[in-house]
């Protein structure tokens, strides 16, 4: 038993002797050892605790390591991959560092496909029947005569130049909006999907309470301060204009004019506003939320 104590306390003070060459070694001094030591040591262990942690947050930032393989995916040109990597950030860490980011390249992704004539998911070819008329059409398919025109690469879309046996190509436009006024933003829905998001430059509207809940009313075309119909020469450089079912609402671009006069509505960059007539139609829904 003497022994098994001496032993232990000779393996103590070779501890005690190592530690004190260590803090030599370290902090310069051994004065005072057992309080000042581990005072020091104490000290040094949260440091090195702190920066770990450290670390360990800006390696482990949610969705971060998910957004550095969707980019390296993107870059080897795997877009299969990269868009699973992509949606998975939008979905479960929508409030995640690298978030915004990933929802701009998913939808530039998005939006290039549906605009794209040669992306035939979504789209179908239909062939014009004897007796067809644009209006016809555009019911029948749930799209819009400037869709349809952009698809199609149509030079005329005067009625009378359809011919049977034609070939058009068409997109049902079924997506449903989104804005949200804290967060300042225009999402893009296809039921849960997310689409794209467009930043708003400006609101002129309040509303407190309950989310609302409207359509997309109608979209026109202004060519020199008058309103065009779509089937006019001027309508693809017109601006245009997304009217709410709330008549007093739009979505409008903002004008470069600082001081004209802004209506009630959510203002868009006028690129933003070029695109977004192109995949919306009249009876898609629109929810604004606080």
């Amino acid at each position: 038993m003497l022994l098994i104590k001496a032993i232990a306390g000779l393996l103590v003070l070779g501890a005690m002797g190592g530690t004190a060459y260590l803090m030599k070694q370290y902090t310069g001094t051994v004065k005072d050892l057992p309080g000042t030591m581990m005072e020091r040591q104490r000290e040094i262990e949260l440091s090195l605790k702190k920066k770990a942690e450290e670390g360990v947050r800006s390696d482990n930032e949610p969705g971060e390591k998910a957004f550095q393989r969707a980019r390296e995916l993107l870059a080897m040109e795997s877009m299969a991959e990269a868009e699973e990597k992509l949606k998975y950030i939008v979905s479960f860490y929508p409030s995640a560092k690298s978030a915004t980011e990933a929802r701009h390249i998913l939808g530039e992704i998005n939006m290039d496909r549906l605009l794209d004539p040669e992306w035939k998911e979504g789209k179908r070819t239909i062939t014009v029947q004897r007796g067809d008329s644009y209006s016809a059409i555009i019911r029948k398919n749930k799209t819009t005569m400037d869709s349809m025109t952009h698809l199609s690469k149509l030079r005329d879309t005067d009625a009378r130049g359809l011919r049977p046996g034609q070939k058009l190509l068409v997109m049902p436009l079924d997506l449903r909006i989104s804005i949200d006024l804290r967060r300042k933003n225009l999402t893009l829905w296809k039921e849960g999907d997310f689409v794209k998001e467009y930043p708003l430059l400006k609101v002129e509207y309040e509303h407190k309470g309950k989310d609302k809940h409207l359509q997309v009313g109608s979209i026109r075309g202004w060519y020199n301060d008058e309103y065009v119909s779509v089937h006019s020469p001027h309508y693809r450089a017109a601006t245009k204009t997304i009217i709410l079912s709330d008549k007093s609402l739009a979505i409008r671009a903002l004008p470069s004019d600082p001081e004209q006069d802004l209506g009630r509505g959510f203002y868009l960059s006028p690129v933003d506003m070029e695109e977004l007539p192109l995949v919306l139609r009249p009876g898609n829904d629109v929810e604004i939320k606080n």
